[in-house]
């Protein structure tokens, strides 16, 4: 793996943590809590940092391998390729933990994977900046 990718993941697990506490820890945080099965110590109050930085982490280092393997070097390349990935991943996941748990809704998945969609989409546009930087790649 090159500079440019470590980077890159970097890049992407500092957005990853920004957008992530925006979209899910303020926009959506009362949709979640009214749209999930919740007891007793089920959410930890507050959150471990720790793991939440390394997953975003993880989560840079996957979307940048794969995005200088496939020559994602464009926003818009980027947002499309972020966007189709998140998507089947969190709709792959959503659907084990229906599957499994009574804890998710219906309603709650919808919206899950959409906005993690655009989550992904999001960090996809400026991973594909990062790695186009320099060329004549074009949107």
């Amino acid at each position: 793996m090159n500079t440019k990718t470590l980077l890159g993941a970097l890049l992407a697990a500092v957005l990853a943590f920004l957008l992530g506490w925006l979209i899910f820890g303020i926009l959506l945080m009362d949709f979640y809590t009214s749209n999930m099965t919740s007891y007793a110590g089920l959410v930890k109050n507050p959150p471990d940092m720790a793991p939440i930085a390394v997953a975003n982490l993880v989560w840079g280092l996957m979307l940048a391998y794969i995005f200088n393997l496939g020559n994602v070097n464009s926003p818009g390349k980027g947002f499309t390729t972020g966007l189709i990935l998140t998507l089947l991943m969190t709709l792959g996941f959503d659907l084990f933990m229906y599957a499994q748990f009574n804890l998710y809704s219906t309603k709650l998945i919808g919206v899950d994977v959409v906005a993690n969609a655009l989550f992904g989409g999001v960090i996809g546009a400026v991973l594909g900046w990062w790695f186009g930087r320099g060329s004549k790649a074009s949107s």
